[in-house]
């Protein structure tokens, strides 16, 4: 055999060997040094400085396609040094994770993470945090420590149950939970682009999961938001919760006694919400939250107001139009449903009233469109649209339209509507607690509403048809003990000030004019009722625009 012929076998045999042998060298040294390469990876960021790393078992395993990584029972906890500092401190641990095709040459020459993909179990996450414009401020002022990777990509990510709770570190309190997370997502990639932009979080090709429950405190943690059974998929286009709620941690009269000024005690329970057509790019890119419809069902909302507490009149609550405008967020909702929903409002008067007065709208289903901030769609609609029906306290049928132009800067309205027939009696839970009046008998046989409004004053008209309508006026207590004061009272006020039917006897039919001035430090709820109050009150006294607008 020729000389050149065997050293090229030779050469080749070498390298063949130099090819096997390589991933020994190296997998030895990885092994040997793996707590030490590990903990440097991670302490080296932003995020996990001055962090202890505690491992259980490592394992590492490379070849040339890239290396295996195995860790159990990890524990990543401050360090002593991090105690009076104030920034994010982590207490992260899991039973298990499989990372598979890290790349070397991304990690050392452009510092980043690049993984075919990665399984993560039973994760448990805990962070401490002080107030967010502090947090912000220690970045702005270069208090990191650390160098965050330029990129994170995972091809292929699957995290199975994951609990997350973030604590405020000034009071230890909870701000945010959440229990058993599994996602599975693919073409994950986090950049420092991302980490650094207030919209963006990521970007995915396809991501889904389930998670359990999360819970949000809010308002010095009296309040506590909460979903249950939440799963979502990007490639459907859908998010559902099957259980929302706002829950207040107080009962009404320990929560409101904890402000000085009136204030509402509210609770939403039961809601299921459903979204379609969700553009969950636009989210993980830019934060704007655009879908083609949410639905609302079963919903159950309960409002309760002290008006024994003096009123706030620094406070000016927003029109729809400013609402919209002004949420964190752009958004862009085509269609909102709601379907069974339950609303009730309840107010304990400035009377010696031994009860509170109550109303409430049962079966209510709806349908809002043109619910929009987003300029570039507002631009061709700028009406939001309102139609809802239901019943008023269990038996009055309601259909009523409310139009708003949302760019109109006087936040300009229409609403118009109708409720059917019922009798009278079970009004008197609203009217009695706060003006010792009671319905002794009459029917509502119709009553249509037609007003035009904005955020200053409104005006239209209200037809209202009953029969037999009498009153009777309580005593101090509240009670109808009819002394002979009280029965005159009534008796002058159901002969010359309150009309007892509409049409009269003759069948001439009085139309009650609207006029309502906004009291602008109350709620939009108060402007609508006393719009349409104001022409029940026209109908049954006489009183024209002209004498409402004098008064």
């Amino acid at each position: 055999m020729k000389k050149p012929v065997i050293l090229l076998l030779i050469f080749a045999g070498v390298l063949f060997a130099l090819f096997q042998l390589l991933p020994l060298l190296v997998n030895n040294y990885l092994n040997n040094n793996a707590e030490r390469i590990v903990r440097n990876m991670i302490t080296r960021t932003n995020d996990f400085a001055g962090h202890e790393v505690h491992f259980g078992n490592i394992q590492l395993d490379y070849d040339y396609r890239g290396t295996f990584l195995k860790m159990e029972s990890v524990d990543i906890m401050p360090g002593e040094g991090l105690e009076d500092v104030e920034k994010i401190k982590f207490h992260l641990s899991f039973e298990e994770a499989s990372l598979t095709g890290f790349r070397w040459v991304d990690f050392l020459f452009f510092n980043s993470i690049k993984l075919d993909s990665a399984y993560i179990e039973n994760v448990l996450l805990e962070t401490v945090t002080p107030d967010w414009e502090e947090l912000g401020k220690d970045e702005l002022e270069g208090g990191n420590e650390g160098k965050d990777y330029q990129n994170i990509g995972l091809n292929h990510l699957r995290v199975n149950q994951v609990s997350f709770e973030n604590k405020d570190a000034a009071t230890d309190s909870v701000r945010l939970s959440i229990k058993d997370l599994f996602v599975f997502a693919d073409g994950f990639n986090l950049s420092r682009e991302d980490k650094e932009s207030p919209e963006a979080l990521f970007s995915v090709d396809n991501i889904e999961g389930y998670m359990d429950e999360a819970q949000v405190h809010v308002n010095e943690y009296m309040n506590t938001i909460s979903t249950k059974d939440l799963s979502f998929n990007t490639t459907d286009q859908r998010m559902v919760i099957e259980q929302v709620s706002f829950h207040n941690k107080l009962d009404k009269y320990e929560y409101i006694n904890k402000f000085e000024k009136e204030t509402n005690w509210m609770e939403l329970s039961n809601a299921r919400l459903q979204v379609e057509g969700m553009d969950f790019q636009e989210f993980f890119r830019k934060g704007r939250i655009m879908a083609a419809s949410l639905h609302l069902d079963q919903m159950e909302l309960e409002v309760f107001r002290d008006k024994r507490k003096p009123e706030d009149t620094t406070k000016r609550p927003k029109m729809v139009h400013e609402i919209l405008g002004e949420l964190p967020r752009q958004l862009d909702l085509k269609t909102i449903s709601i379907d069974g929903a339950y609303i009730a409002y309840e107010e304990r008067p400035d009377t010696k009233a031994p009860s509170a007065g109550k109303i409430f709208f049962d079966q209510v289903n709806g349908e809002i469109t043109g619910f929009s901030n987003v300029k570039d769609e507002s631009a061709d609609n700028d009406t939001l649209k309102i139609l809802a029906k239901g019943r008023l306290m269990g038996t009055g049928l309601i259909d009523m339209q409310a139009n708003y132009l949302i760019n109109d800067e006087n936040g300009k309205f229409f609403m118009k509507g109708k409720v059917g027939g019922m009798v009278l009696a079970p009004l008197n839970d609203l009217i009695m607690p706060a003006t010792r009046v009671a319905l002794k008998s009459g029917r509502l046989n119709d009553l249509y509403f037609d007003i035009e409004a904005d955020e200053l004053e409104g005006t239209g008209e209200v037809i209202v048809k009953y029969e037999d309508l009498e009153i009777e006026i309580l005593d101090k207590n509240f009670e109808r003990d009819q002394n002979i004061f009280r029965k005159l009272g009534a008796f002058l006020a159901n002969k010359v000030v309150i009309r007892s039917q509409n049409p009269n006897k003759s069948g001439n039919l009085s139309k009650g004019d609207v006029y309502f001035k906004r009291a602008q430090h109350k709620f939009i709820f108060h402007y609508w009722w006393n719009l349409v109050l104001s022409g029940l009150k026209s109908t049954l006294t006489g009183e024209s625009e002209e004498e409402m607008r004098e008064k």
